[in-house]
């Protein structure tokens, strides 16, 4: 039989959101928490994603949203950043509560009022309440076609590796696709890239408004590439052995040369784990939830952070944590 751990609030998630909630936990007096990350650390995003110097900003897009919790951090790099939030989990004493390296894949509540995590097969934890804080990036789909061994390193499924100067290609029509491609024109270490998107159909359909706005705004600027409306059959490698760049053959019989290609093509999403967990949805796949508290149409089940706003606000998702452990702290008295 799997052993099993009650615990008062169980947080899946460990980006701003749900790291900021296990402060705001600690400082309510509730000490019986669990943070868990399929990922190796905490704000695993911005280890990813963010290149080496970039500023890490509190505020989405020009969107301004003040800090109304807690937790805090001051604007700084990457690195900064990351050695703030280092210091904010140690000084709280709740490093102990991560859990790293487990995939969580719905939670539901039973007939005892607990919601089930399942981290294992031997392991599961029960919790009195769960705050779901999984972002939007999910694990990456592969096209059908075959990826040649020399040119495996210019095939991603990211822009961690993408270098200033290349000619990149982003594959998809999803909203990640778009973040991509238009994020890639936007930095300012990456000015001199020449960026084209790829996808199948001819025109977006698949992202949600901004990131559709931001898309077609770039394409008829003529800064980001239109290769819509046409799939692609292979790729191979051409160019000096051991320089391989990728050769793309699409299936409208024409040809491209990229240094490389940047796969978007959707995955395990928040919206497959937000309809395994009950929760209910609206028209862009974002759960319907009490914009006060955060709470979703299960009473004790909660959703903060871009997944609820799509938008990648840090401050947004502290201030989400805060609202989020105020009605927990509510319903305590």
């Amino acid at each position: 039989m799997a052993s099993e751990k009650i615990v008062d609030i169980a947080i899946i998630g460990a980006g701003p959101g749900g790291m900021a909630a296990a402060i705001e936990a600690k400082l309510a007096g509730i000490d019986n928490i669990v943070v868990i990350d399929k990922a190796s650390t905490h704000n695993d995003m911005i280890h990813k994603f963010y290149k080496r110097g970039k500023r890490v900003d509190k505020d989405w897009m020009g969107r301004k949203a003040e800090f109304e919790g807690n937790v805090s951090f001051e604007e700084c790099s990457k690195e900064e950043y990351i050695q703030q939030m280092d210091d904010l989990l140690a000084s709280h004493g709740v490093l102990d509560k991560f859990v790293y390296d487990v995939e969580i894949w719905n939670t539901i509540k039973g007939d005892d009022g607990l919601f089930i995590v399942k981290l294992s097969e031997d392991e599961i934890i029960k919790a009195k309440n769960v705050i779901v804080s999984v972002g939007r990036m999910g694990k990456p789909n592969k096209p059908g076609y075959k990826f040649p061994k020399p040119i495996r390193p210019r095939l991603n499924f990211n822009l961690s590796k993408v270098v200033n100067g290349e000619k990149v290609m982003i594959i998809g029509g999803g909203d990640t696709a778009g973040e991509y491609a238009y994020g890639l024109i936007e930095l300012d270490d990456m000015q001199d890239c020449e960026v084209t998107l790829n996808y199948r159909r001819p025109e977006i359909n698949r992202m949600n408004p901004i990131n559709t706005e931001m898309t077609m705004k770039y394409i008829n600027n003529g800064k980001l590439l239109n290769k819509m409306g046409v799939d692609i059959e292979s790729v191979e490698p051409v160019g000096e052995e051991g320089d391989e760049r990728v050769l793309v053959n699409f299936t409208d019989g024409k040809h491209g040369v990229y240094d490389r290609l940047v796969f978007a093509l959707g995955g395990t999403s928040p919206k497959d784990f937000l309809v395994n967990s009950k929760i209910e949805t609206g028209k862009w796949d974002e759960p319907l939830m009490n914009e006060k508290t955060m709470e979703t149409n299960i009473e004790g089940l909660y959703t903060i952070g871009d997944v609820v706003t799509d938008q990648g606000s840090i401050a947004l998702a502290f201030n989400h944590a805060s609202f989020v452990m105020k009605d927990i702290v509510s319903k305590q008295k």
